[in-house]
């Protein structure tokens, strides 16, 4: 039996350091992520033969990520075999990279069948791009922040502290309740997911490791943006909010949040948006600032006993 438990915030110490011993960039294997959305996934986890082992709900049985760590990770993966194997279904991985794809071809050949999970695959995009929002294609955007210099001229951006969690929390509070009215069925999971995610990130931000932005018109707070680095050259933004009946607050909160991360980490070289979940007003939006590489991922599937 592998010694699974559920993510808690104290385990931040070492828990870290195995999901970013691989530089994956992949947004999945980040702490935030595991310790946010571990109500809507199930998240749980446990240390084995020196790796992470991540297991999390699907509507098929649990489903695994890639047991990150050091060394051989042959021992690790039999485990998940094994976990899987014991609760009558085949092993299923997701969040895997063109590496463990490969690796998994060689390592056991014919065993597995491989998809991409394009609902899953990250958004990249040029700090440098998302900060000035040059040329032709992003005029629009730029646009929008004129409207907003318009509407609420002299707003600010300013990096968020911990003075600013309540402010914050009441504005996707709002947000939360604006979005659920203009959806056709009320308490839409993915909507309430995220925000009881957003509230366990707020809550928790020094512990988590997150820093952020807001943007203020005098003493009303336009928007928030949140993220922490995920290896060397990426920066994952794992949540943004704005009042959305404000022309421009939304494109603005991108502009500072990605302003202030050149600033702070002049080795980053993009920030990753995340990915769309396959809802079609999100991946519209992400589309729409042009992502310089969309970061695919894989899924596998055991199809036949060793």
């Amino acid at each position: 039996m592998i010694p699974f438990q559920t993510p808690d915030v104290r385990d931040v110490t070492w828990v870290r350091p195995l999901l970013e011993s691989e530089g994956l960039p992949l947004c999945d294997y980040s702490f935030p992520v595991l310790f946010c959305w571990k109500a809507a996934y199930g998240f749980q986890y446990a240390p084995l033969h020196g790796r992470l082992l991540i297991r999390l709900r699907s509507t098929l049985g649990h489903a695994y990520y890639w047991p990150v760590g050091e060394g051989d990770p042959t021992p690790a993966l039999e485990a998940l075999l094994q976990d899987a194997h014991g609760e009558g279904h085949p092993l299923r991985l997701i969040a895997l990279t063109l590496y463990h794809k490969h690796w998994l071809e060689d390592a056991y050949p014919g065993r597995f069948r491989f998809e991409e999970a394009r609902d899953g695959f990250d958004y990249l995009y040029d700090v440098n791009r998302l900060a000035d929002l040059p040329g032709k294609k992003l005029h629009g955007k730029r646009n929008h922040i004129h409207r907003l210099d318009e509407a609420c001229p002299g707003w600010t951006w300013a990096p968020l502290t911990p003075a600013d969690i309540g402010p914050c929390l009441a504005l996707d509070a709002a947000w939360h309740r604006e979005a659920l009215s203009r959806e056709a069925v009320q308490g839409l999971s993915t909507l309430d997911d995220e925000h009881h995610a957003l509230v366990l990130a707020l809550e928790h931000l020094d512990a988590l490791g997150l820093e952020g932005v807001v943007l203020r018109w005098g003493d009303q707070v336009l928007g928030f943006s949140l993220g922490a680095p995920l290896t060397e050259t990426i920066f994952d933004v794992h949540f943004e909010r704005a009042l959305g009946q404000v022309q421009g607050a939304f494109p603005a909160v991108n502009r500072s949040f990605a302003r202030y991360v050149r600033e702070k980490y002049p080795k980053i070289r993009y920030l990753d948006r995340e990915d769309d979940m396959g809802i079609p007003g999100l991946r519209k939006a992400k589309l729409s600032y042009y992502p310089d590489y969309l970061q695919v991922n894989y899924c596998a599937v055991e199809t036949r006993a060793p």
